[in-house]
């Protein structure tokens, strides 16, 4: 009953930012859709293609100096950058309950590049979007950019072009803690909540091939079905993950590790393919933040001093 009661004052709370905010915000209202009472079919993530691993996903354009380009060109004509961003995430993307305002790691960071182009942090668009619309919205002209804890992949490359990155996570699993759960290997045959268009589910469902999966569309569905007891657990990125027990205040769940040695999930910005001038730009404005430590400065104080990586991901170049 508890966590029901919580599950639905942080829906509330979502509810009346957004109805503070002038942002149209199909994802919020998608989010706020009840879940079903059984879960959804359970085989249609596993047959998604598997990212290539031929390439360096971390490779990026190197900067060039270069202050004009049919990218830039464009976003200075508009007079505004257009970004696509998450809002349920706290530390990254996310509506404060009190003004209903976006605030966040990537919300400060896509605010710095938008001060670059424009000469002014406020000429920026906020557009909120699912972990599915990502991409598409990218590849559809619907933003400039898009830094919602998005990992850059071989497969991804193919669509969209990508910055060198800013975040190095990596994947784990969400339980509660009398769950019984205690490793990776444990949720064969328990049902595990992921995210639609997320490497999340498709790396689970090789690593755990009997896992029972449930995708939902937004990562707060993962967070109120196992509040209310639909799923066995949570498969995300240690950063979601760990946001959703801030969310709590009272813990009473626990993070099982990283899915598989090795693993991570570098994250980086979604730029449309054919504007390399505005991905060496970027590229150009994170090596600054890097230089300055800028980037060291929002980890601390968005994710606070315990989470803070000591030193940000090398910027990769050779594209």
């Amino acid at each position: 009953m508890r966590r029901a009661l919580l599950a639905l004052l942080v829906v509330g709370a979502a509810l009346a930012a957004a109805a503070c905010s002038s942002t149209s915000n199909e994802a919020l209202n998608r989010s706020l859709s009840p879940l079903p009472r059984t879960p959804p079919a359970t085989n249609a993530a596993r047959s998604t293609t598997a990212p290539d691993t031929t390439c360096n996903p971390v490779e990026s354009f190197a900067p060039d100096g270069a202050t004009t380009g049919p990218g830039l060109d464009k976003i200075r004509s508009n007079g505004v950058l257009v970004v696509g961003v998450d809002q349920g995430t706290t530390g990254w993307g996310y509506r404060d309950p009190h003004t209903g305002e976006l605030k966040g790691l990537e919300i400060d960071l896509l605010k710095k590049i938008a001060g670059t182009i424009l000469g002014d942090e406020s000429k920026i668009k906020f557009k909120t979007v699912t972990t599915a619309q990502r991409i598409a919205a990218v590849q559809r002209g619907d933003v400039d950019m898009v830094a919602s804890l998005l990992t850059a992949t071989c497969a991804r490359w193919e669509g969209v072009d990508f910055s060198t990155v800013y975040y190095d996570a990596h994947q784990d699993v969400m339980v509660n803690q009398n769950s019984g759960i205690d490793s990776v290997d444990d949720l064969a045959g328990r049902t595990v909540c992921a995210t639609r268009g997320s490497t999340s589910i498709v790396n689970i469902a090789a690593r755990v091939p009997k896992a029972v999966l449930y995708p939902v569309d937004t990562r707060s569905d993962c967070l109120v079905a196992l509040q209310e007891g639909e799923v066995d657990a949570i498969t995300s990125d240690d950063t979601i993950l760990r946001s959703f027990q801030a969310q709590e205040r009272v813990p009473h769940t626990k993070l099982l590790g990283t899915i598989s040695e090795g693993e991570h999930e570098p994250y980086a910005i979604a730029i449309e393919r054919g504007n390399e001038d505005l991905v060496r730009f970027v590229n150009g404005v994170l090596d600054q933040m890097r230089e300055d430590r800028t980037l060291e400065q929002l980890y601390v104080k968005w994710l606070g001093p315990e989470n803070a990586p000591a030193t940000p991901p090398e910027a990769t170049y050779g594209r």
